[in-house]
């Protein structure tokens, strides 16, 4: 029995030795896994001239802003520190008698979110983007008080009273404000900064001004026809002022044109009622677009905004009972810009009208006359003349006078038969040959200089006739353009331009559905 186990164990370790010597099936391969990163920027940009001379009551500009110059979303967030260092060295407090000596004049205060010491910019900064500024400006605190000593002294019965600082108090110191920008990938912000703080994917869009809307709603293309199916929009003009010399200037405009575009608007309107539905129909005037221009608000700055004109006329009134044709002087003018602005007379501008008006230049240039043929010219001869170096005959050659700043105008000539393009040649060409008739196509202005009636009237326009001192153009009945005396009673049509923050929130500007006008 022994042997025969044996020889079991044997075969076993035959068996064993025979299996060392197999081959395997095998192959290798090897993956190679690139991670490749973006490139990861950020430019700062800060705005602030340091005063030598810092007085109680100044006010010094300081902004800051981001750029991502890189690949990477990021969040934004600064803060800040402020020192008072007196001349000798001593640290200052911030306030004093619950004052605060340097006041931080904040701005987009929608854009950031202060949290603790920092103030977090409450949108993701994408590649290309940048911060707006959350600080405007730094005032030195007018009211601050200083460790001043006064002594009193008598001579001779005249008291005199000296008041003498110690000059170690915010006179003669050192303010300094530090800001510190950080920015870090935006996904990894919450974990980075330990902040609970929501910092939105999108900033979102702001609403549209009103001459957004219409350039992108009411707009046609250039060199459009005018026709049924452009009629309703605005058609864009070019201007080409002093041609050929070194003052030419290229001026682009959107008008409305022809005989009944959607211009219609309610400006002018009631204040609403508590509890009672507004109804626009009955609580405003319907004025109407004469379009969109490059408006200088009197003081330089230019920026795209809407002008209106009342939809009708206002009064019968004389410009000058002095026969003068100054604007800047006429008492139509001080009525339009005191009585009637301020709405102190029937019919006049109530506050929600004069919340939406902007101060604008308006032009005085005179129009010449050239004969009984060509009468004051082209449309544009006339319009380059509005704009142009020719003073009125009553404005003793200041060429100061060349222009005016205020609320509320009148017309230009040029407004009322620019209408006439691609509608009517001879109205377009020759304003002065201008007429009407129920024959012809009348431009929209035309029809509308009209008070309670449908009569159609004459309406005063601002422009003064060259070689006068008591003319003034303006639109006649018949349609032609005229000018006469300014102590003539003629009719009024009020003209503004909008401040270029005003929307259109809704209608179509349709005569049944008119626009309306939002801060």
């Amino acid at each position: 029995m022994k042997k025969k186990n044996l020889i079991v164990l044997l075969l076993i370790a035959v068996i064993g030795i025979v299996g060392v010597t197999i081959a395997y099936f095998s192959s290798t391969i090897t993956f190679e896994n690139e991670f490749q990163t973006k490139e990861y920027g950020t430019t700062y940009t800060e705005s602030f001239v340091s005063p030598d001379n810092w007085l109680p009551g100044d006010t010094t500009n300081k902004t800051i802003t981001a750029t991502n110059t890189g690949q990477v979303d990021q969040a934004v967030r600064i803060s800040l520190s402020q020192t008072w260092v007196s001349h000798n060295g001593d640290t200052l407090a911030l306030s004093k008698n619950g004052v605060t000596a340097a006041v931080l004049n904040l701005a987009n205060t929608s854009d950031w979110t202060k949290v603790g010491d920092y103030y977090y910019y409450n949108y993701k900064l994408a590649p290309g983007e940048t911060t707006t500024s959350f600080l405007e400006s730094v005032t030195f605190n007018k009211n601050i008080e200083l460790d001043d000593t006064c002594t009193e002294s008598v001579n001779n019965g005249v008291r005199t009273i000296s008041c003498n600082s110690s000059g170690d108090d915010y006179d003669n110191a050192t303010y300094t404000l530090t800001l510190t920008i950080e920015t870090v990938q935006y996904n990894k912000y919450i974990e980075a900064w330990g902040t609970n703080v929501v910092i939105a994917e999108e900033k979102p869009q702001p609403e549209p001004t009103g001459v957004e809307y219409l350039a992108t709603e009411a707009t046609n293309p250039a060199n459009a026809e005018y026709n049924e199916s452009t009629k309703g929009k605005m058609f864009q003009f070019t201007h080409t002022l002093n041609e050929g010399t070194e003052n030419e200037t290229i001026v682009n405009e959107s008008r409305y044109i022809g005989e009944a575009p959607n211009n219609y608007v309610y400006f002018n309107c009631d204040d609403p009622v508590e509890n009672q539905e507004y109804n626009y129909a009955t609580s405003c005037e319907v004025w109407r677009i004469l379009g969109v221009f490059d408006v200088d608000d009197g003081e330089g700055n230019v920026e795209q905004r809407m002008k209106l004109v009342r939809g009708t006329i206002l009064k019968n009134m004389q410009f000058d009972s002095n026969r003068k044709n100054d604007w800047t002087a006429t008492p139509l003018n001080t009525y339009l810009n005191d009585d009637y602005y301020n709405g102190t007379v029937t019919n006049g501008l109530k506050e929600t009208a004069r919340d939406m008006i902007g101060t604008a230049k308006y032009y005085l240039g005179a129009v010449s006359y050239i004969d009984s043929t060509l009468g004051y010219g082209s449309t544009e001869k006339i319009y380059g003349e509005e704009r142009g170096n020719i003073i009125c005959g009553a404005c003793n050659n200041n060429s100061e006078k060349l222009s005016w700043k205020g609320n509320v105008g009148l017309m230009y000539p040029s407004d009322m038969y620019m209408v006439y393009k691609n509608l009517d040649e001879t109205c377009y060409t020759n304003p002065y040959s201008c007429s009407s008739s129920s024959e012809k196509k009348n431009g929209w202005i035309y029809k509308t200089n009209i008070l309670t009636s449908s009569t159609t009237l004459t309406v005063w326009f601002l422009t003064p006739r060259d070689g006068y001192s008591d003319n003034f153009l303006y639109g006649y009945s018949g349609g032609n353009l005229g000018s006469t005396i300014s102590s003539l009673s003629q009719n009024v049509r009020p003209v503004v331009y909008l401040k270029s923050s005003i929307k259109i929130k809704s209608g179509t500007g349709e005569e049944t559905n008119p626009y309306v006008l939002g801060l």
